[in-house]
């Protein structure tokens, strides 16, 4: 479902954010904060609805929870737990959240929520998938 390829590397700028590797998703490094993480953010609403024209695909509501559900339906269609320890998922309804304690489980899930939100057949596949799940908002 997900290509399989070497992790990308961020490249994060002097306020540690990755605008562009994993966009429309956003990471930030905040591990020299006291918040000691890494987050993965979506908020590019006008991006959303310039590629695909709504709000809601097949009754699926894209907003910060809706698509928090579809990054848990890529971890778990790329055979990742969707809710391991050291993944926090603090999502609002303008913003889709992920706080990770670790690198390599921040750029494995920036990359595949990336991969899966620029390919309609591959977001049709994870809104079944976080419908099926209970991943979605409703």
């Amino acid at each position: 479902m997900f290509d399989e390829e070497v992790m990308s590397t961020p490249s994060f700028d002097s306020d540690g954010t990755d605008k562009k590797t994993f966009s429309p998703f956003v990471l930030t490094d905040t591990r020299d904060s006291k918040w000691k993480d890494l987050r993965l953010s979506f908020h590019d609403w006008s991006w959303l609805r310039t590629i695909y024209g709504a709000d809601a695909i097949n009754g699926y509501y894209l907003n910060g929870y809706g698509v928090e559900g579809l990054v848990k339906a890529a971890r778990l269609a790329a055979g990742l737990e969707p809710e391991p320890k050291g993944i926090a998922y603090n999502s609002e309804g303008d913003a889709c959240f992920v706080h990770f304690s670790d690198l390599e489980e921040a750029v494995k899930t920036a990359e595949i929520s990336a991969e899966m939100i620029k390919d309609r057949g591959k977001l049709v596949r994870m809104i079944q998938i976080a419908k099926e799940n209970g991943f979605d908002d409703e």
